[in-house]
């Protein structure tokens, strides 16, 4: 049984932001922090894994270039 990729990629995504957000949330000390700062580091995490995942993982490319730079054919 494989699993899709797509699958495994939003399951990579899931586990690496949600152990983000957690240990932000608990070493975090000003409320601020909580409203922007935790979110705004999630989703930094999100963008960059989901890159490391489809591009040197998987090596598909995003549309901005013909193959990927990481994996030869």
């Amino acid at each position: 049984m494989q699993i899709p990729r797509k699958i495994l990629k939003r399951i990579i995504n899931l586990i690496v932001v949600l152990i983000v957000a957690i240990v932000g949330f608990i070493k975090v000390k000003h409320p601020f922090s909580y409203l922007v700062g935790v979110p705004v580091a999630s989703w930094v995490v999100y963008l960059l894994c989901n890159a490391m995942c489809t591009d040197i993982l998987f090596g598909e490319t995003l549309g901005c270039s013909e193959k990927s730079i990481y994996k030869e054919k």
